[in-house]
């Protein structure tokens, strides 16, 4: 087996680019020696696109299979890790080849815009030098420690070999680090569904759920039977006409002779109106999990790729929340301007308030304090995959400096210090809050 030329690379990114633009990607599956994108395509056959990133140092390698190529991948790496947290969920936008630097091969999840930046998966077929570059924003990761690049002229056909076919070039990765087993063109286009893909793994999680509601629905049904079968009514209606004469010997148990006949009667009527209650609820909830048995049941692609998209939307929107409210006494900045909007930086009055304030922080919130003053705590509030910029970032110091000193401010310039929250510890016991 040897690493696709820059030749070969093209046939492969025209291939990848037919087969999976526009696909979602559901699944990572990581080891130390690569890792294997599951993509669930929405309008071809068959759904599940397996896409290998095979990170050998001397043989890098990528290729599209449709059955699962590298099932051994179970381990827990920090790009899988990276992936899985930031790029799960969305659509592959676009896929392309960095002829500039040669074999590298860029891939844009998710989609460009106002407060949203897509994830971008940069992947470097180069041998000795191979590394997969995963960024969302300003965060990013690596396989391998990144080297520089230099630029470098595309590769022309001559004096170089003659390019391999697709298949050829993905069945002699195969025949080294997959399954073993040869994979024909034919394969290529097979329509078949493994036990392994997202869509039958999602059907078999909505059949466990369903067999549980089934349950469910039995044991209720069987809980509102005893309920209308107990005779609490009877037995208080028996004590209120006889007494404690002629009782039947299974209603024994159910009395207490301790109490008078009017307790008793009081407790039995009591139970048989707690009784009727418990059916009414108890029937709500039957109609309810009858409802989710059928919406259950339904198992079509239809609902998988419905429920792809649902998948999607809530991530985007999730990406661009509005941020959270805090109640209580604190000082509130609303940041709004042209390109930045909807986070709010809140500022405690007492060391109380500055605790309550990184407890309610998350840990992507950037949290201000002036150097070497005592001063109050600033946090401002933003969404997971938010950037806050360095013209607000200065407003917000700005707004803390003249909070601290009011209209006793000198005319001099202060340090602010600006930290994300995760980073943050309270002296315990500290009651400065410091």
């Amino acid at each position: 087996m040897k690493t696709p030329s820059f030749l070969e690379l093209q046939s492969l990114v025209e291939f990848f680019s037919d087969e999976l633009l526009g696909s979602q990607l559901q699944e990572i599956h990581a080891s130390t020696e690569g890792l294997v994108l599951v993509f669930y395509r929405f309008v071809k056959q068959p759904k599940t696109a397996y896409l290998v990133f095979d990170l050998d140092i001397q043989f890098p390698f990528v290729g599209l299979y449709f059955s699962h190529p590298w099932p051994a991948l179970k381990k827990t790496v920090p790009v899988g890790l990276f992936l899985n947290s930031h790029a799960k969920n969305l659509a592959l936008r676009e896929l392309k080849l960095k002829s500039e630097q040669g074999r590298v091969l860029k891939l844009s999840l998710g989609e460009s815009g106002l407060g949203y930046e897509p994830a971008v998966l940069e992947f470097r077929l180069i041998p000795k030098q191979a590394n997969l570059i995963v960024s969302k924003e300003k965060k990013s990761i690596s396989w391998y420690p990144v080297k520089l690049l230099s630029d470098v002229l595309p590769q022309s056909a001559d004096g170089v070999p003659e390019a391999r076919s697709i298949p050829v070039i993905l069945n002699d990765w195969y025949q080294r680090r997959g399954q073993g087993k040869k994979i024909v063109a034919s394969e290529l286009t097979s329509a078949g569904k493994t036990a392994d893909s997202p869509y039958e793994k999602w059907k078999m999680q909505k059949l466990k759920d369903l067999r549980k509601k089934q349950n469910a629905l039995i044991a209720i049904e069987s809980q509102i039977q005893d309920l209308l079968l107990f005779p609490w009514a009877e037995i208080g209606q028996h004590l209120k006409t006889y007494g404690t004469q002629d009782l039947k010997n299974e209603w024994f148990q159910h009395l207490s002779f301790e109490m008078s006949v009017s307790k008793n009667i009081q407790n039995c009527f009591a139970k048989a109106k707690a009784a009727k209650v418990k059916i009414v609820g108890a029937q709500k909830r039957l109609a309810q999990v009858q409802a989710e048995i059928d919406a259950l049941s339904d198992l079509s692609e239809d609902v998988f790729t419905k429920h792809l998209i649902f998948l999607n939307q809530r991530q985007k929107k999730n990406s661009k929340a509005s941020p959270r409210k805090v109640e209580g006494r604190f000082r509130k900045l609303v940041l709004e301007n042209n390109s930045f909007s909807g986070a709010i930086c809140y500022m405690g009055k007492s060391a109380k308030d500055n605790l309550d304030l990184l407890r309610k922080a998350k840990a992507w919130d950037i949290w201000l304090h002036l150097k070497d003053y005592p001063s109050a705590h600033a946090i401002v509030h933003l969404n997971k995959d938010q950037v806050l910029p360095m013209a607000e970032l200065k407003k917000v110091a700005q707004w803390l400096v003249k909070e601290t000193f009011k209209e006793k401010m000198p005319g001099t310039k202060y340090a602010v210090l600006y930290v994300e929250c995760r980073h943050v510890r309270p002296i315990k016991g500290d009651k400065l809050g410091r």
